[in-house]
């Protein structure tokens, strides 16, 4: 578990099914009251601590009749960054199989055509015994077939 100065901004959910209790607290709130310093295990410890079925930390375990304060605390989901997606259509840089044709390689995924033809050419470089090809979903923009393969020699 990570510190509370970790999480982002939103709502903490603090959830007991032993007794049922339940709590939402601003993240921002609870930094003021709290600080950035504290882990969220102990964050959880502070707000549960008028539950009945709470124990100290070092306490002797249940026994099997007794209860046991379930409390769970659900932090706020990082926001995802997702990049924004360029227009036009993606052109894809691929590598081949030799031997059955199959892909071998996804390389990439570049938006402008100047960008996937220089990337083409560097992967041709890179990889010159291999088939490798610029794609437009279905259609081939550019094409560099392997060299033939020499035929083994019998002794």
């Amino acid at each position: 578990m990570g510190r509370l100065g970790t999480v982002p901004p939103g709502r903490v959910w603090v959830d007991c099914a032993a007794c049922r209790r339940s709590g939402r607290y601003r993240v921002a709130s609870l930094l003021d009251r709290f600080g950035p310093d504290i882990s969220t295990l102990d964050l959880l410890r502070h707000l549960t601590a008028s539950c009945r079925y709470q124990r100290a930390p070092g306490a002797l375990p249940a026994r099997k009749y007794e209860h046991l304060c379930l409390a769970a605390i659900t932090l706020p989901q990082p926001v995802k960054q997702i990049p924004p997606v360029p227009p036009g259509v993606p052109y894809t840089i691929e590598i081949w199989d030799r031997i059955g044709g199959r892909l071998e390689l996804h390389l990439a995924t570049i938006y402008p055509l100047s960008l996937a033809i220089a990337a083409f050419e560097a992967a041709c470089l890179e990889w010159p015994t291999k088939e490798v090809t610029l794609r437009d979903r279905a259609r081939i923009v550019r094409k560099r077939t392997s060299p033939p393969s020499p035929l083994p020699t019998l002794l």
